[in-house]
């Protein structure tokens, strides 16, 4: 029997579970109702129809230890076109033509997605056989690379790519339209169509002719230059700035390192310990995360030293977060003595909130998960917004059955830091105990045409459809996306 043939429909649910913020609101209309979406998006972009992409919410996903990544959550028909467009023109993406200047990720490989942990690994080598190759190296990223990209020059790159003129410019058309006619910080983060034009965009520093190195490897922004001459490299650094800057692009500084700053030699007894958990966190992600998301049960086996060490790690009070982040990759045999020290850590790490949800995910069933995450949303500590997320999605995905269920989802509601992404996690859960039916039934009436409206509607997807339709008459009225999302769920029983 063949293979479904892969479709933007299936590009876009295969990245639906690693994106910052997956709403099942867009995986639900995504799944039952792509023409719908297609039919919306092309009133979209009709001259002679008056709906438009509206303006998207903006929200907070999380970088290093407190800092944040500034970005907007797209609605359903927006993020729709945004994958399906990018499919449409993957051909377009070309790979690299000279065996000097190469860069690795966001690409498709025989009309699919090449997995990001192949593409870093292959990305990692190269950076390893250069080092040994060359005498010198400098490595550096762009600063705020995705916050600071200007969307003419996207719809510009795109066009040299040979996209035809609707794409190009239903593509500069959504990017304005998405983000309230501001024409920087235009490109949503954590979604793979992004990802592929962030990674395209650069390649101008592959092809430049006035950088001088003997090697260049990138993956995104994250570039390496290798030489013999410590001199080429200076000169490169200060090119480099400048063809940066004419598309008002500048360098990390405190990302910027030459020779053993790039890659710390590993000296004692500790590091190389640590070096060899690398190796097995790389292995361990590559397997684990197959195209379908799933685990094929084939994890590293760690000996009782590496397990000792990691324990120890994370018991600490001062652990870094890549030493954490290393354990919730590597100890899922160990969910009891984890969960406690991890949730505790979260207050400084944010960031790893996705980490634990994925910990959990496949990690045997922990005990007592429902009374610690209710004892830690109801912590006094800071929460962003990208944690409450996480935290409620890990209950609405593993913890249905709990009895501490209901206190869970509205402590995330009501918590003092929650937004409208937290709030719609909960109000999309398909669930009639809690007093959700009332909080979904606020939103469906307040005439509010945004996350919090359309993912209530999603959450009425299981009620008696009479009087689910009946809210239905009042919410689509506030607008055409409203229109779309009541039309959708009122199909699906």
């Amino acid at each position: 029997m063949s293979k479904p043939r892969y479709t933007s429909q299936r590009y876009l649910l295969a990245d639906f579970a690693s994106t910052l913020f997956p709403l099942d609101t867009t995986q639900v209309l995504v799944t039952h109702f792509p023409d719908a979406l297609s039919e919306f998006v092309d009133n979209c972009l009709n001259q002679d129809v008056r709906v438009e992409f509206p303006s998207q919410q903006r929200c907070y996903a999380a970088k290093h230890e407190l800092f944040l990544r500034r970005t907007v959550k797209l609605d359903p028909a927006a993020e729709w076109f945004l994958y399906d467009v990018v499919y449409r023109n993957r051909n377009s993406f070309r790979n690299d033509h000279r065996s000097t200047r190469k860069s690795f990720g966001y690409r498709f490989d025989g009309g699919r997605p090449e997995p990001a942990s192949i593409a870093y690994g292959a990305f990692k080598f190269a950076v390893f056989m250069a080092e040994v190759s060359h005498e010198h190296t400098l490595c550096t990223d762009v600063a705020t690379y995705f916050n600071a990209i200007y969307h003419h020059d996207i719809t510009k790159m795109v066009r040299n790519l040979g996209w035809p003129d609707a794409d190009s410019t239903a593509l500069g058309k959504f990017l304005r339209h998405i983000n309230a006619g501001r024409s920087q910080d235009c490109l949503p983060h954590g979604l793979h169509p992004s990802k592929v034009l962030g990674a395209e965009f650069l390649r101008f520093v592959d092809d430049s002719a006035s950088l001088k190195s003997a090697r260049i490897v990138r993956f995104m922004d994250d570039i390496h230059l290798f030489d013999d001459s410590r001199e080429t490299l200076h000169t490169d650094l200060l090119t480099l700035q400048e063809l940066l800057g004419q598309r008002g692009l500048s360098l990390n500084t405190a990302k910027t390192h030459e020779d053993s700053a790039c890659s710390p030699e590993i000296a004692d007894e500790i590091r190389e310990i640590k070096a060899g958990l690398l190796k097995a966190r790389r292995r361990t992600i590559a397997g684990r995360y197959a195209d379908d998301g799933s685990s094929d049960g084939d994890d590293e086996e760690l000996t009782q030293e590496e397990i000792d060490f990691l324990l120890k790690l994370i018991s600490s009070t001062d652990v870094e977060e890549a030493d954490a982040e290393l354990v919730l990759v590597l100890l899922r045999d160990q969910g009891e003595e984890v969960l406690p020290h991890m949730l505790r850590h979260l207050s400084r790490f944010p960031g790893l909130s996705k980490n634990l949800y994925t910990f959990v995910r496949f990690s045997e069933p922990l005990p007592d998960l429902d009374a610690r995450l209710l004892e830690h949303l109801r912590w006094k500590a800071p929460a962003t917004e990208f944690q409450l997320f996480w935290l409620t999605k890990i209950a609405t995905d593993f913890l249905r059955d709990s009895a501490r269920l209901g206190e869970i989802l509205i402590t995330a509601y009501q918590h003092p830091n929650a937004t409208a992404l937290t709030k719609a996690k909960v109000l999309e859960v398909p669930e009639d105990r809690f007093g959700l039916p009332d909080l979904r039934n606020e939103q469906l009436r307040s005439g509010g045409s945004n996350w919090l409206a359309w993912a209530a509607a999603a959450g009425a997807r299981d009620e008696d459809p009479a009087s689910r339709n009946h809210l239905f008459k009042y919410f689509r009225n506030a607008s055409p996306m409203n229109e779309l999302v009541s039309r959708c769920i009122s199909q699906l029983r």
